[in-house]
């Protein structure tokens, strides 16, 4: 496995009537949880602006390796009493890959995102063109390619428990994300590119809820 930075990326959408669990479980326990594991670098959560998966998340991680560690991997086999209650009907429809950076442009990260992904795979020279043309575009200010990571020396085949509680994830063969600071530059960019892609892209535009690094969870 290289020494790209790792992402783990997730969209969902949480079931109508359970978003104060949701958030209680989220800032409560979750995301400190996963951000404090050794290797993690930060999370940052975002809500659609309309459309559907309602949510997406990343974690960046020092590399993808610390996304198949013990560490990580023993969080997703014994979840808390609230995590089973959470994935069990209310955090629904979960698309979930570990990815790989491959590609990335600009420091600052965001208030809004717009992703561009797809389950189609061999795209990724696509991505990473796009991703090229977007970067000088008034208003981005960051540009990342994620593409997923498989573990070869991974033993483990069954589904974690979490997932076994939620039922089987979707996932992803690549992904675009675009970091922006304007609301309605973010709805130019989503705007351009429904115009100028294919069906086969799932596009979605979100804005920042919240992100906690590493370091704050000392």
């Amino acid at each position: 496995m290289n020494s790209q930075t790792g992402v783990l990326a997730l969209w969902n959408d949480c079931a109508a009537g359970h978003e104060e669990l949701y958030d209680q479980w989220y800032h409560g326990e979750h995301f400190f949880d996963r951000v404090s594991i050794k290797g993690f670098r930060m999370g940052r959560r975002h809500e659609s602006l309309g459309g559907h998966p309602r949510f997406f998340t990343y974690y960046e991680t020092e590399s993808a390796a610390v996304l198949f560690s013990s560490a990580y991997q023993a969080q997703l086999d014994q979840p808390s009493p609230l995590t089973k209650e959470v994935m069990a009907g209310v955090f629904i429809n979960v698309t979930r890959t570990v990815c790989a950076c491959v590609q990335r442009s600009g420091r600052e990260r965001g208030g809004f995102v717009v992703t561009m992904s797809t389950r189609e795979h061999g795209r990724e020279d696509e991505l990473k063109t796009t991703a090229l043309l977007f970067a000088d575009v008034s208003g981005v200010v960051r540009t990342e390619v994620w593409v997923p990571v498989i573990d070869s020396g991974q033993s483990h085949t069954e589904p974690r428990q979490e997932e076994q509680i939620r039922g089987q994830d979707q996932t992803i063969a690549s992904c675009l994300v675009l970091h922006l600071t304007r609301e309605d530059s973010a709805r130019r960019v989503i705007d351009q590119l429904a115009s100028e892609t294919d069906a086969d892209w799932d596009i979605g535009v979100y804005r920042l809820l919240s992100e906690l690094r590493h370091e704050d969870c000392r």
